[in-house]
């Protein structure tokens, strides 16, 4: 039976995602698609499958990426679904939970790793120059039309700006673990 789950994930909150749809799993749900707000299960047997998510630099139907599926497929994990993104793509994967007890491993390497999080700090920039923008237009159209002043933008400004502030956040988060992984880097070389 399909159990259909409207849940909203932030593009920061993958590690969070990944734990809730691991938990679905463990309850007897497997993954079948995602988008950016639904998720579609299938009911299965409690355990039967682990979930990992990436992003993966290009088109999920780019030469490189569909080459890496198939190097997925023949370790036993399967690619469940991906959305694409400007330039990058987040993919779900799952592999039988009897393969992976200790869980899917695919950024094992601190390069990797690194690379992420360029990627997640780069979207953030975006996120909080767009966020910073819109809201500096609601504000300025609420003080400064001449007509009247326009309630409706100056809540959309305090909200344009609360999650302005939800992605300062998120950016700090994720340059701190870049500088901690390049630490981490420098004592192995």
């Amino acid at each position: 039976m399909r159990r259909v789950v409207h849940k909203l994930f932030w593009i920061w909150q993958l590690e969070k995602e990944q734990a809730w749809v691991n938990e679905m799993a463990s309850h007897g749900y497997a993954l079948e698609h995602a988008g950016r707000l639904r998720f579609e299960f299938d009911e299965t047997e409690p355990d039967k499958y682990i979930y990992k998510e990436i992003f993966l630099k290009g088109w999920g139907e780019s030469a490189e990426n569909i080459k890496y599926f198939r190097f997925l497929e023949e370790m036993g994990i399967k690619v469940v679904c991906y959305i694409n993104y400007p330039g990058t793509c987040w993919v779900y994967t799952r592999a039988l939970k009897k393969d992976y007890p200790d869980g899917i491993e695919l950024y094992s390497d601190i390069d990797s790793k690194i690379t992420y999080q360029k990627v997640m700090a780069a979207y953030m920039i975006l996120v909080i120059a767009l966020t910073l923008g819109a809201g500096i237009l609601n504000l300025w159209m609420a003080l400064f039309n001449s007509y009247r002043i326009l309630p409706l933008n100056l809540v959309c400004a305090i909200l344009v700006f609360a999650l302005c502030i939800a992605a300062v956040i998120a950016e700090i988060n994720f340059l701190a673990n870049l500088r901690r992984l390049k630490k981490e880097r420098k004592l192995h070389e």
